[in-house]
């Protein structure tokens, strides 16, 4: 069980800024996807260099798993709210789908869908945490 009292102690809400590393990391994943295959397309030259392949996708899963799974569960026996879990388990199901299909056509269409979907999940565990310290004042 996840003792999250030292950090609910915290004046400032020490899941909120959990959510906003978490969201951040599922940003850094959206361009890491996006902008990586342009770059390949424009500058052959680099591709090698650049891609740094299955490997920062295991990297990225290993760090985005724990910490959304910490953020999302902390905030839901905040708040009660279940559309920030589930949207959460579905955008990492996504991105570890999306490690299976690496190299495929789906692979990149499944990561940026789960890093989206990962994203909406954190702003959404964040905004109902928000709302929960309003009603809770």
């Amino acid at each position: 069980m996840i003792d999250d009292t030292a950090l609910s102690r915290s004046p400032h809400g020490g899941f909120r800024h959990l959510d906003a590393l978490a969201i951040s990391a599922s940003t850094l994943c959206l361009i890491h996807c996006l902008v990586l295959p342009v770059l390949i397309a424009f500058l052959p030259a680099i591709a090698e260099w650049a891609d740094l392949g299955e490997a920062f996708h295991i990297v990225m899963l290993v760090v985005a798993v724990p910490l959304s799974g910490l953020t999302l569960f902390g905030g839901w026996r905040r708040h009660r709210a279940a559309f920030p879990m589930i949207a959460g388990a579905a955008g990492l199901g996504l991105l570890v789908l999306g490690l299976a299909f690496e190299g495929q056509g789906m692979g990149t269409a499944l990561t940026v869908a789960g890093g989206l979907v990962l994203a909406v999940a954190h702003v959404a565990n964040l905004r109902a945490t928000n709302l929960y310290r309003l009603m809770n004042l």
